[in-house]
């Protein structure tokens, strides 16, 4: 395949992809702002409370099994019936475990309530486990349009329902039914779409010899997961629920940006790179442009939101939510860094070395173990502290072997971060200088949001950032009324 080519896939893939991400997770976002106004930080606290076990119950359910199928160029029937039992066998018996367990999550919280809430919320496992072979046969065919469609009509009528009974008083309730209706209707629309049916037939063959790759994958999902959730499992242990609601409030709204962009680029770049996997010259210059383009856009993301937290959170959410701010700001200086990770991540599996992927990650979670431990001894703040040490402790880790591979050395990626990081720093720091006037909370974040816009552009064009003309680029050839028709029509 041509670089012209291949330019135009990567183009295609990254704009598009951030229309889906837009279309799918801004609806979230909006539904989770008016929530946030209606509920109290107590009652997401308490929803906090039980997600670690329901998150790692949902890991279980796909064991790896769907990335091991889209893995696999060639899928049978039987392959397809085998992994659906498999996942329909191991989500009841994950729900069993987590029904049983919820007396003892409630004693251990010492909150009663706990039981009901848990019982409900895990019947998305369960409604889960029925839908992963129908969005592995989408995503096999690449068909994003259709999972964005689904995503998109059930985070729309969940969100709304939701809301209907927030208004009606039933609190904590209408998080845990927004979470389970969305499942419902996805699996409901995902069925609906895809006409494949399982066959009454279970090859031992093809389990072994698909979790034999899946296992790599579930191990490290597990232990994602784990150090994930175990943020909230400390501090609702050794706080109160209000303060894991401030938490949890503040990490969801600082990934939903983080995410989207780390999803983006490592589902566009992965294709593109694999087509130059054999020469190493062209992986190295693709890279240290996208590096270059995904990061400019990090940084004035993740770095205006900090800035302007203050003020954003108080109009957004009401002042009742404002202890979140600080950890919000801490999240967003985290999280800016996450693209590096997915990138080295991609080298590592472009070149067919998915054990090197896993031990950088075994060596990131056993030194951020001790973080861990500090953050339960010395409290919320020294955590959050850990949590950005890890981030980008974990970038310089998971770049250890882009040299050896293909001669892009850590120092080269960093060389390409740093003049970024210092353009798109100084309006952040101004911007946030701005917080001490004595304004009212919206002036206050129009004022930061035109400062830090003005002055982001200004230094851009002032220094030519390349990553800001590619941008341009992009939204030059996409922005037209043809592709916009060609696109919607149909949906």
């Amino acid at each position: 395949m041509g670089i012209s080519t291949l330019k135009r896939k990567a183009v295609n893939g990254f704009f598009w992809s951030m229309l889906e991400s837009i279309l799918s997770q801004g609806q979230g976002m909006i539904f989770g702002i008016f929530l946030a106004r209606m509920l109290s930080p107590g009652e997401f606290g308490l929803v906090g409370m039980i997600t670690i076990f329901v998150s790692i119950a949902q890991v279980f359910v796909d064991s790896g099994l769907s990335q091991a199928l889209i893995g696999k160029k060639e899928c049978t029937k039987v392959d397809y019936s085998t992994i659906f039992w498999a996942n329909i066998g191991i989500g009841i018996f994950a729900y069993g475990v987590i029904w049983l367990c919820a007396p003892m999550i409630a004693d251990f919280y010492q909150k009663p309530e706990l039981i009901q809430l848990t019982h409900l919320s895990a019947l998305a496992i369960l409604i889960g486990s029925a839908t992963l072979i129908q969005q592995t046969i989408l995503t096999k065919e690449v068909d994003f349009k259709t999972i964005t469609k689904i995503s998109t009509i059930s985070t729309f009528i969940s969100g709304v329902i939701s809301l209907i009974l927030a208004y009606y008083g039933y609190g904590v309730w209408s998080l845990v039914w927004r979470s389970l209706i969305n499942q419902f209707l996805r699996t409901i629309l995902m069925w609906r779409h895809n006409k494949w049916l399982p066959q009454w037939v279970f090859s031992k063959r093809v389990f072994t010899e698909l979790f034999s790759f899946g296992s790599n994958i579930l191990f490290i999902s597990v232990i994602a997961v784990l150090y994930k959730s175990v943020y909230n499992f400390i501090i609702g242990k050794n706080y109160s629920n209000t303060v894991l609601g401030y938490y949890t409030n503040a990490d969801q709204y600082s990934a939903i940006p983080s995410s989207t962009l780390t999803n983006i680029t490592s589902r566009v770049s992965y294709p593109v790179l694999v087509e130059m996997q054999d020469d190493d010259h062209r992986l190295r210059t693709s890279i240290s442009k996208l590096i270059k383009t995904v990061m400019y856009v990090s940084f004035i993301v993740m770095f205006g939101l900090a800035a302007i937290a203050t003020p954003l959170f108080s109009v957004l959410f009401g002042e009742k939510w404002l202890p979140s701010v600080p950890i919000f700001q801490a999240l967003c200086l985290a999280y800016a860094i996450s693209p590096m990770h997915v990138i080295n991540h991609n080298i590592l599996k472009v070149k067919g070395r998915s054990d090197l992927f896993l031990k950088t990650e075994l060596i990131k979670y056993i030194l951020f173990t001790p973080l861990l431990i500090l953050g339960i001894l010395y409290g919320l703040q020294v955590l959050v502290a850990g949590i950005i040490f890890f981030y980008w402790m974990g970038f310089f880790i998971n770049a250890m072997y882009s040299k050896q591979l293909i001669g892009f050395s850590i120092w080269m990626q960093v060389y390409n971060i740093i003049p970024i990081l210092i353009l798109m720093g100084l309006p952040a720091i101004g911007a946030w200088g701005l917080g001490f006037l004595s304004l009212s909370a919206f002036p206050l974040l129009l004022l930061q949001i035109v400062i830090y816009s003005g002055i982001t552009l200004g230094l851009s064009l002032l220094f030519k950032v390349e990553a800001l003309t590619e941008i341009f680029a992009i939204f030059r050839t996409k922005f037209t009324v043809n592709n916009m028709i060609n696109t919607f029509k149909n949906t």
